[in-house]
């Protein structure tokens, strides 16, 4: 499918380079595949693998507030506004990229087509590391403590689901109050590529910049 005959569903989180419809398909398929394999980790109680997986986010608080923080930003591409990240948002955004790009590479092995299909499109394998070039503005939150943005956020026991103190039961909101809220962008300079610059008519590979 070609990218240029795609409209852009409007994904606002403040990249530097404006993202393309199969990035968006991307994003949005790691935030809710990665959603639900650490909630799966954190009701197994397997702790060791949320660790391993998540090396930076599980440094600094527990998968539950993980989660929340994904369903931040997966909010976050479905508004209508454009939004600034904090370190702690791009540490957990990194990470499940990262790890959703090695499952589909593997899953593409075993596929008979070389490709899986993520939204409207069959894909190949999917450059993590090129991804976050394009798209990153840089890997510094990496070098940096997260305690200044994270010191707001609930503290979660790794096997404690939060729950609505009212009912007691799992809380249906996965944000809550346990994340501050993104702060608007009034003016996005992103760098705006041209059409199919990442994957045009006949491309399965993500991102695909070969002349």
């Amino acid at each position: 499918m070609e990218i240029a005959r795609i409209e852009n569903k409007g994904t606002v989180i403040y990249f530097q380079t404006k993202p393309d419809a199969v990035f968006e398909a991307i994003l949005e398929e790691a935030l809710l595949s990665e959603m639900t394999e650490v909630k799966n980790l954190a009701a197994d109680g397997a702790i060791d693998s949320w660790e391993g997986l998540y090396p930076e986010s599980s440094s600094a608080f527990g998968p539950y507030t993980a989660i929340r923080l994904m369903a931040q930003l997966l909010a976050a591409t479905r508004d209508a506004s454009v939004y600034h990240l904090l370190d702690v948002h791009w540490s957990v955004l990194y990470e499940c990229l990262q790890n959703f790009c090695a499952t589909h590479n593997d899953l593409v092995e075993d596929d008979p087509q070389g490709s899986r299909a993520i939204g409207a499109f069959r894909i190949g394998r999917v450059d993590g590391e090129a991804i976050v070039t394009i798209y990153f503005w840089d890997t510094d939150f990496l070098l940096r403590p997260m305690s200044s943005d994270w010191h707001t956020l609930e503290h979660d026991e790794f096997d404690e689901e939060p729950v609505d103190e009212g009912t007691q039961e799992p809380s249906e909101d996965p944000v809550g109050d346990a994340v501050s809220p993104l702060e608007m962008v009034e003016d996005a300079d992103w760098i705006v590529p041209e059409a199919g610059a990442f994957f045009r008519t006949g491309s399965i590979e993500y991102p695909d910049t070969k002349e």
